[in-house]
């Protein structure tokens, strides 16, 4: 399987509201070397009308028909993702993260995104840690998968292990059971602001296997800045995180005008890519 480290990383989500069809073409016209694929891009997008894995696998070899490298498949907030509830709930997460693996396998994704979901009170933190490394050796024998794709967890400002500051904790869980942390510029920038990069400890760079490159005003959830328009300390960022050669995608989630912004910021992107990787 070819890497995606030291690559550009486009993303399905530059054409929230295209099919895949044209979310590739775009990636690949906008001269990004890889693509992230969302999991609402698989399938028909008709209700009822289930993904399988035929629709990965059709849509690995569409991306990689246009000369792009398949990376990874992301299903954050997937409404199967339910650990932390009943029997019924948590067995529901461990049939679904082994279908997404079951899917990124189909189609070629080196890992599967997922969340680290919500948990409202602070004393169940720890369990919580230790469910999502069960639920994540569960998926992985349930998917039937000789060779698993990676697994990396992308915490929310609304998810427990930003809104509890439980990050090194879960980290260490997800290291654990074969996982890492996706360490989203924009999520953590909204949750912790100016103690953004303070807490970005060894354990939790040592735990990081993806990041999701943007900026924030570190105020808006959701809205992903593009690069030197926010508050992001890229500099320091990139000190942490330098020759680290993991992969490095562009993330411009919900910002208005994506297109425009990579034509007009793609060269910051490109030096931090280099900074990571070592190029």
């Amino acid at each position: 399987m070819t890497t995606d480290a030291g690559v550009t990383i486009g993303s399905t989500l530059l054409a929230i509201r295209d099919d895949v069809e044209t979310a590739v073409k775009l990636n690949r016209d906008l001269g990004f070397q890889a693509m992230e694929v969302h999991g609402s891009h698989l399938g028909a997008g008709f209700p009822n009308v289930p993904v399988l894995e035929a629709h990965a696998a059709a849509t690995g070899q569409l991306i990689r028909d246009q000369g792009l490298i398949v990376s990874t498949l992301n299903v954050a907030g997937d409404p199967s993702f339910q650990p932390y509830g009943n029997r019924d709930d948590r067995q529901a997460t461990i049939d679904g993260l082994a279908r997404h693996m079951r899917w990124a396998h189909a189609m070629g994704a080196p890992r599967v995104l997922f969340w680290d979901g919500i948990v409202d009170n602070p004393s169940e933190i720890g369990s919580a840690c230790e469910t999502l490394a069960d639920v994540i050796n569960a998926a992985r024998d349930k998917s039937g998968l000789s060779t698993p794709p990676e697994l990396t967890c992308e915490l929310h400002p609304f998810t427990f292990a930003l809104t509890h500051r439980a990050i090194e904790d879960l980290g260490a869980s997800l290291v654990a059971a074969g996982a890492g942390i996706c360490f989203d510029f924009a999520h953590f920038g909204v949750a912790l602001k100016e103690d953004l990069t303070s807490l970005l400890t060894p354990g939790v760079i040592a735990a990081t296997n993806l990041l999701h490159y943007s900026d924030t005003d570190f105020l808006s959830s959701e809205v992903h800045f593009p690069p030197t328009e926010g508050k992001v300390d890229f500099d320091e960022i990139g000190r942490l995180y330098k020759n680290r050669n993991i992969p490095v995608a562009w993330d411009l989630f919900s910002w208005p005008a994506p297109r425009h912004a990579v034509g007009t910021h793609m060269q910051h992107y490109e030096r931090f890519v280099g900074l990571v990787c070592n190029q």
